[in-house]
């Protein structure tokens, strides 16, 4: 059996849906899976140990024009694709679905679409989690969906490699590495840059830690406004520095991340190490991050705002009602932050030295 899954746009997105993949082989061993994604999202999918094979579908790009995706349907009729999941919304997915001969095509009815699908599902009714979200519509359509919830990042050897070069160029240990992410797409997400500098000197000095700064070119501004003029601490900026499987192997080495709501949270919870979400006008409850660490969340919204917030006029200030103090405690409170003790006892010794206890 050929299954093809229309996934959705973003990498958070793709993330979120890898339970749902991986339901998907559960219940149907044998079938040979395709994702049909963004140029963007291609990378993620292709190392997902339950999907064989990776079609990209550029709306935007190649297949913008209308002459563009009637060769895209000729292209995925040739697949004899036998069943879909369109876990993405548009109605142009599924009308690409009808027109590519696919017999079985099951998603939301959302969009007014339900006259090209065979199976529509009605939308849930509340805000509930994306994980949840997806899986809901395979039970809905009859597959047995268990407990976990919980998603997966993956990565190739190669990303790996890279990540272990890393450590040795940067003389970083793993065994008290500590990974920040202070930027995200939109900065209303952000907690404030000198907040994200007190918290990392607070950490090197109770526990040890070196600190990596991570994200794209664009955050670099951020990392040294974290760093400083002279950085004499043990923090370096990888920013820039790795592809976004490269940033899930670098994660996979580290003792804890602490991230703004974005997409290198999720990388970091897809890998399995504990997380520190810290949240402000986005919601919770649909985007939370569930990996197989500890995940835990740090979150304000003034009192009577809906969310996610949408308006014009941002309420700032809002990311600076969170304190240092606030996210400080909570790692200690939650325990995420593991040292091996001989590590913490030569940072006891070193602080009674100096006097600084």
């Amino acid at each position: 059996m050929r299954i093809a899954v229309f996934t959705k746009n973003w990498f958070g997105d793709v993330i979120f849906e890898t339970p749902a993949i991986r339901v998907i082989k559960e219940n149907i061993p044998n079938a040979h899976l395709v994702a049909i994604t963004t140029p963007r999202c291609v990378d993620l999918l292709e190392v997902n140990p339950y999907v064989n094979e990776v079609i990209p579908f550029d709306e935007k790009g190649d297949e913008r024009g209308l002459l563009a995706k009637l060769k895209f349907m000729r292209k995925l009729r040739a697949h004899q694709i036998d069943r879909a999941y369109l876990f993405h919304r548009s109605s142009t997915r599924a009308r690409i679905a009808k027109w590519a001969g696919i017999r079985e095509r099951i998603g939301y009815n959302t969009k007014g679409r339900d006259h090209l699908l065979t199976y529509a599902v009605p939308e849930p009714s509340g805000p509930i989690h994306d994980v949840q979200y997806f899986l809901d519509l395979l039970s809905a359509s009859g597959l047995r969906v268990s407990g976990d919830y919980a998603y997966e990042f993956y990565f190739s050897k190669s990303d790996d490699e890279r990540a272990e070069s890393l450590l040795k160029e940067y003389g970083l240990d793993r065994s008290r590495l500590v990974a920040v992410n202070a930027g995200a797409n939109w900065a209303p997400k952000r907690w404030p840059a000198d907040f994200y500098r007190e918290l990392v000197h607070q950490l090197i000095g109770e526990y040890g830690v070196q600190v990596a700064l991570t994200g794209s070119c664009e955050d670099e501004p951020i990392a040294r406004q974290i760093m400083g003029e002279e950085n004499q601490l043990p923090i370096v900026s990888l920013c820039g520095k790795t592809s976004i499987r490269e940033l899930g192997a670098f994660y996979s080495k580290c003792r804890l991340l602490i991230s703004n709501d974005s997409g290198p949270l999720h990388v970091g919870a897809g890998v399995g190490i504990n997380v520190v979400g810290i949240f402000g006008p986005t919601a919770p409850r649909e985007t939370a991050p569930i990996g197989r660490g500890k995940n835990v969340l740090i979150h304000y919204a003034p009192e009577g705002v809906s969310l996610p917030w949408i308006g014009k006029h941002f309420p700032a200030p809002w990311m600076e009602h969170i304190s240092v103090d606030d996210v400080f405690q909570t790692i200690r409170r939650e325990h995420v932050l593991s040292i091996p003790l001989e590590i913490l006892s030569h940072v006891g010794a070193r602080k009674e030295g100096t006097g600084n206890v």
